[in-house]
């Protein structure tokens, strides 16, 4: 099952466009994996209902499959968005020195920036202080380092750490910052 893994890793920093290829290659084995797996475990309650409990012990081949794939394909839905950032930073470069339009360009770039993206460098660029390139957490092979070459987010990169100063440090749009605390504290209660 894993058999596809020495083949992905044969580098130790990886092109998403590799990344890209090894998915679309494994994409019928992982639904085929996928209902397989999530078909185990199943357990009928008196009510009639349907559960499924965890698997106890050591991922399986399968288990371990799945969440490989599943966290490549994660950082590969990432990458869908650097040609739009690409667009916005040639956008915020006109711009960056009028207050109004960059208030603009934030809010615009809200749901991409404060959402989608929020933990993006931290769950990808926080794992050294020498950080070259970008690394994926697969949770059932803690052991393993899977690479993604830096260049790759390089527009991702450059507009989340402009976003993240803007937004959160200088506080370009407040309104929207007290909105998600707000938004918070009432998920919370």
């Amino acid at each position: 099952m894993i058999n596809g893994l020495n083949e992905l890793l044969g580098k130790k920093v990886l092109p998403i466009s590799k990344i890209e290829s090894w998915l679309l290659k494994y994409s019928d084995l992982y639904k085929k994996t996928y209902d397989f797996v999530h078909s185990q475990y199943l357990f009928e309650l008196d009510d009639g209902s349907i559960v499924r409990l965890p698997p106890l012990g050591n991922p399986t081949d399968q288990e371990i499959f799945l969440d490989l794939y599943e966290a490549l394909d994660t950082i590969s839905e990432f990458h869908r968005n650097e040609k739009y950032f690409e667009q916005e930073m040639v956008e915020y470069h006109k711009i960056k020195y009028s207050q109004l339009d960059l208030k603009n360009w934030v809010a615009k770039n809200e749901d991409l920036g404060a959402n989608k993206y929020i933990c993006f460098l931290v769950d990808y660029l926080d794992y050294s202080e020498d950080v070259k390139h970008l690394i994926v957490f697969v949770q059932s092979l803690e052991e393993l380092d899977i690479y993604i070459d830096r260049q790759d987010f390089k527009q991702t990169i450059e507009f989340l750490e402009i976003f993240n100063d803007l937004f959160w440090v200088k506080k370009i749009y407040p309104e929207s910052i007290q909105l998600l605390i707000t938004e918070g504290i009432n998920k919370w209660n």
